[in-house]
């Protein structure tokens, strides 16, 4: 058996495929990656007023042609067209013979497993998401719903209070919950920005626990249909080191690969990160691309962020190993 788990594919020009690149997936049983894009009809217009990216119309062709057979479509740039185009991309792709995961037009959709030759992609968007664009009863991708608060020692909590008290703040909040325009929640709040206790400042990442249960069980069902089990796991909640792993994601890992996962490949940082493998699983914090068409090519090389190198997992022969992979990225 031989798996290809390549990085994202953000495609928005013709490709020839480098003959390295084309050698790595020859042969292989199932080759995976995270499609970085829209496909939307004629009449859909963009969500968002900055970083939309329209793929190329033949982008599924290309990939085809690479021998990609699967695509994590949960990403933040499968609404960017909004429902109407989140729909077209996953049914443009399924006619063109992919397995698609990870955006459908309910929760059930989104997070079904696409099989092939016995290799199962799990595909999951950790935002951040507008709540719009996350499926449930509709349309959207299925999401990991991270939450942030601000930890901060108690002088300063005391600080930021006493200048909502000053600016008004505070008194306008609580006639809203009097009203019942909001609810009383136990969380301590600055102007939006979730607050506690802690020794130092630091940001304080968390998977809800129902979020990560249900990824467990999509986990352990898709077991139970087929031999190896891929999560697809895109984020942009980044370390300040994008190639480190963030503390959050470090232990979702392990608690993904304990539940039966047999890798979990996360694209997001638009360089490759740390890669661990051990135990017979693979654990990449970011693969990086594989096309990457941004119109911020001189800029990331101005700042000497490697978006030209990504990263590939490959399991042959029994056993995990990574590879780097030359990114397609316009000339500087």
């Amino acid at each position: 058996m031989k798996i290809v788990i390549l990085g994202q594919a953000l495609i928005h020009h013709s490709v020839t495929w480098p003959e390295e690149l084309q050698a790595l997936t020859h042969g292989a049983d199932a080759v995976l990656c995270n499609f970085e894009g829209c496909l939307p009809p004629d009449d859909a217009w963009p969500m968002k007023q900055k970083t939309v990216h329209a793929a190329h119309p033949k982008a599924g062709v290309m990939l085809r042609n690479l021998g990609v057979t699967q695509l994590a479509l949960a990403n933040n740039h499968a609404w960017d067209f909004g429902h109407a185009g989140l729909l077209s991309t996953r049914s443009t792709l399924e006619r063109s013979g992919f397995g698609v995961a990870g955006a459908g037009h309910n929760l059930a959709s989104a997070s079904a497993a696409a099989i092939y030759n016995g290799v199962a992609l799990l595909s999951v968007d950790a935002g951040p998401t507008p709540d719009w664009a996350i499926a449930g009863t509709g349309p959207g991708v299925n999401a990991l719903r991270l939450t942030c608060t601000l930890g901060l020692p108690a002088k300063l909590l005391t600080d930021l209070e006493t200048v909502t008290i000053i600016t008004g703040k505070a008194q306008k909040s609580a006639r809203r919950r009097a009203i019942g325009y909001d609810s009383l929640t136990p969380q301590r709040d600055f102007y939006g920005l979730a607050l506690e206790g802690s020794g130092e400042p630091r940001e304080i990442w968390r998977c809800p626990p129902q979020d990560t249960a249900r990824i467990v069980a999509d986990i352990q069902r898709a077991r139970t249909q087929a031999k190896f089990v891929i999560v697809a796991l895109h984020y942009h909640h980044w370390s300040v080191d994008w190639g480190k792993s963030p503390d959050w994601l470090s232990d979702l890992a392990e608690t993904l690969l304990e539940a039966g996962a047999d890798a979990l490949a996360c694209t997001g940082p638009p360089i490759a990160g740390e890669v661990r493998i051990a135990g017979g699983k693979a654990f990449a914090s970011s693969l990086g691309n594989v096309v990457f068409h941004t119109a911020r090519a001189k800029k990331y090389d101005a700042l000497r962020i490697p978006v030209r190198q990504g990263c590939a997992l490959i399991f042959e022969d029994g056993a995990w190993r990574s590879v780097v992979v030359e990114a397609l990225v316009p000339s500087k």
